[in-house]
């Protein structure tokens, strides 16, 4: 018989017209941790938005939360938003709150808002200016060419004012459309109970905006001493969870490589699939054998490829995992991002076995798959 999981959820619950609710065993030492997801899909036109509408809700949080000393934390994932909370069970009603807050209808002030579109400009502006930024966003736009970037641009994100921003908002935080996750010592009726009234009302909200993005200024000159090179290669469904074997043995396999230049790994996730990506900086002297290490890194993984460094590497990521779940947060987070992924509820807890299959074998069918596939290549030129 199958042994029983952290990741295993107790209840599951899909209210007409609020959140699925998803609870989880809870070892009852008095916190609890709640994780609300909330899809969200952007138009061209509308790149930024989610960066904007989690500024906002962020620093409503912040300043709800210190009078009870609790944690906060909002960020953009691959399929939309996540608010998180964590402090003191005795305090579960208020953290519900917290939640509720992040995702009411923003109404900020035209100054607050300026102050949020101008960071995620100047954000946007930085990483496109960067040497390593640049080939990143070169490499995402030839691997996922028709993904709206999360971070905008400058130019959308000038167009983000108030009534753009309340409409992504009631088109996305429609509470039948969030995912609750919840690690704390309390019964379904309470949890059902303070999640009421989330969000914006029920099938208000237009589709997302069909309108191209707004012209872009040009790309902005880079100054750099070292050439720039790297490679993504289009990897399995986000769920599998070879990627980050994969991206261990790789990043193993270029350290042993020696060479005076700088290389990493790097494994994104997409909305429906993880995407391996190397990328290398080198002097002008050392570009040559910096780029011939990237290109063949996949390759030589999987021509080098051993039992004993497999059964490492899938240790290494199972004790990551194990470790984050010994905390309410850290459960409720990798259960929840899960979810986004997968759609399961019990999608942790499968991730979490899949792993015990995990071997040399299914790994080197992995590496042939990506060497297949090929890769997309970028560079910046010294």
């Amino acid at each position: 018989a199958r042994l029983p999981s952290p990741f295993d959820p107790d209840t599951v619950l899909a209210p007409a017209g609020g959140p699925r609710v998803v609870l989880l065993r809870t070892a009852g030492q008095g916190v609890a941790a709640l994780r609300l997801a909330i899809p969200l899909q952007e138009s061209p036109a509308e790149a930024g938005a989610g960066r904007i509408l989690r500024t906002l809700a962020l620093e409503r949080m912040e300043s709800l939360a210190r009078p009870v000393g609790a944690r906060v934390a909002a960020a953009r994932t691959p399929w939309g938003l996540a608010y998180s909370v964590e402090g003191a069970a005795a305090d579960f009603e208020y953290l519900a709150y917290l939640l509720r807050e992040a995702v009411a209808e923003p109404a900020p002030s035209r100054g607050v808002l300026a102050e949020a579109r101008l960071t995620l400009r100047e954000e946007a502006a930085r990483f496109l200016e960067t040497p390593r930024g640049r080939l990143a966003a070169d490499l995402r736009a030839q691997v996922a060419p028709g993904v709206t970037h999360p971070e905008g641009t400058p130019a959308t994100v000038d167009g983000l004012d108030q009534a753009r921003i309340r409409e992504v908002w009631r088109r996305s935080h429609q509470a039948s459309s969030m995912t609750l996750v919840v690690s704390a010592p309390v019964v379904p009726e309470v949890v059902l109970a303070v999640s009421r009234t989330m969000g914006s009302a029920e099938a208000d909200g237009a589709p997302p905006l069909d309108a191209p993005a707004l012209p872009s200024r040009g790309r902005p000159s880079i100054q750099s001493i070292r050439s720039w090179y790297g490679e993504a290669f289009p990897g399995e469904s986000v769920g599998d969870v070879h990627g980050p074997v994969v991206a261990l043995l790789v990043a193993d396999r270029l350290r042993q490589t020696r060479g005076d230049y700088e290389t990493s790994v790097e494994l994104w996730e997409l909305a429906d699939r993880w995407v391996l990506t190397i990328l290398g900086a080198a002097y002008p002297r050392n570009a040559r054998p910096m780029g011939t290490a990237v290109t063949s890194a996949v390759a030589a993984t999987l021509e080098g490829i051993e039992s004993d460094a497999v059964e490492v590497a899938v240790a290494r990521i199972r004790r990551t995992l194990l470790l984050g779940a010994r905390t309410p947060a850290g459960l409720v987070e990798a259960v929840g991002r899960a979810m986004e992924a997968t759609g399961d509820a019990g999608g942790a807890a499968r991730q979490a076995e899949a792993l015990d299959r995990v071997d040399v074998a299914s790994v080197r069918q992995v590496l042939e798959a990506l060497l297949r596939r090929g890769s997309v290549r970028a560079e910046v030129a010294r």
